[in-house]
């Protein structure tokens, strides 16, 4: 890791230019105009009626074509995943009552078939799209993958990944069981508390919510009154355009950090400070936690260590910032002996709130950050049962 300071009408035309039906019914057109002189307008409009219902006919045939051909793809996907799927349970179950050299033959097949779920997720993923694309509720195989695939994205804090799919299933009214909580969950997770709210409440009225999301709807009302007040914050900043910036650059990518020196002066300092001595460089995020936050900035990579001096936390003031989705705070081992060690939250995190001091927000690399290898966290690969 090194941190650095730094200063509309012409798609309806192609539309139509790719579609064969435009083609031929402008060749109807044209044949009707001459049907008209030579063979009068009765005749021209059953020309017309005969040629328009054929393009019809065919046009329906290729719909089904190609319902048929997506299906065909995830049947296929599918079916090498729940083979997949199939020899992990039969690992799991013989490693219960395996001796310990026979276990460690067990570790290591499980975790070469768990590369290969790896690799083919992003494959039934997109059949599994193109699949309910084409032929929406119909398969509920389809329709569970993608649930899953979403529930998935959540956990791997990828909350616009987790959209593409969330977004297409409510477009076709999908009533799969578990949509609200995970829909909830990734609007809270991007800001947006309205949608959270009316889906954490259909989740609870259906008793299908679980104890973080219960957390969430309780303390809703104070968490979108902080939103407010962060909105108000962040517009007059980006107005004055005077806040310091950082630039991580991982192995995953850059990340931008604007950092809050008005209400966090001494945090926003000594980072400055740790930066340009280059105290960051080639250090690494040594603990990342799904759903949680990415910690780095210990220089033995441990979390045991710091710059050899503490400063004092400045979240007990009245003004101090609060943890949205993106926030830069300070890691610490109590009050006041917070040093060089950080950490980047996923999401919304309220608990923290007035016990760590939030001192920036990312403000580019987003996806970045999501894409950090957990460490320290519980694996999850989602297989279908």
């Amino acid at each position: 890791m090194l941190i650095r300071l730094l200063a509309p009408g012409i798609i309806e035309a192609a539309d139509h230019r790719g579609d064969w039906r435009f083609s031929v019914l402008n060749a109807v057109v044209v044949a009707a105009a001459c049907c008209d002189k030579v063979i009068g307008m009765s005749i021209r409009r059953f020309v017309i009626l005969q040629v328009l219902m054929a393009v019809v006919a065919f046009g329906s045939f290729q719909v089904n074509a190609a319902e048929q051909i997506a299906g065909e793809k995830f049947t296929a996907v599918y079916k090498q995943w729940k083979d997949l799927d199939a020899q992990l349970k039969k690992l799991v179950e013989e490693f219960r009552s395996a001796k310990p050299e026979r276990q460690a033959e067990i570790r290591k097949q499980f975790e070469g078939l768990s590369g290969k779920a790896k690799d083919l997720q992003p494959m039934l993923r997109t059949a599994a799209l193109a699949a309910y694309t084409e032929s929406p509720n119909k398969n509920e195989d389809v329709t569970g993958v993608l649930v899953g695939v979403a529930s998935n994205d959540v956990h791997l804090d990828d909350y616009a990944a987790a959209s593409e799919i969330l977004d297409l299933l409510a477009k076709n009214d999908c009533k799969e069981d578990g949509l609200d909580l995970i829909t909830g969950v990734v609007a809270y997770c991007t800001h947006k508390f309205d949608v959270a709210e009316k889906h954490f409440k259909l989740a609870k009225q259906s008793q299908a919510i679980d104890r973080q999301a219960e957390g969430y709807l309780s303390q809703i009302d104070q968490t979108k009154k902080a939103w407010a007040t962060e909105l108000e914050l962040r517009a007059k900043e980006a107005k004055a355009d005077d806040l310091p910036r950082v630039s991580f650059k991982t192995t995953k990518g850059e990340i931008v950090i604007e950092l809050f020196e008005n209400e966090a002066p001494q945090a926003v300092g000594n980072f400055v400070s740790l930066v340009e001595k280059k105290f960051y460089d080639g250090l690494v995020f040594h603990r990342v936690l799904s759903g949680f936050m990415a910690q780095g900035g210990c220089p033995q990579g441990t979390g045991t260590g710091g710059p050899g001096y503490d400063i004092y936390c400045e979240c007990y003031k009245e003004n101090y910032r609060r943890h949205f989705a993106g926030t830069l705070s300070m890691a610490h081992a109590g009050r006041d002996s917070g040093g060089s060690q950080f950490f980047l939250v996923f999401r919304p995190t309220p608990h923290l709130d007035g016990k760590h001091t939030a001192f920036g927000r990312i403000i580019k690399g987003m996806d970045v950050l999501v894409r950090l290898e957990r460490i320290n966290d519980l694996p999850l690969i989602y297989v279908p049962g």
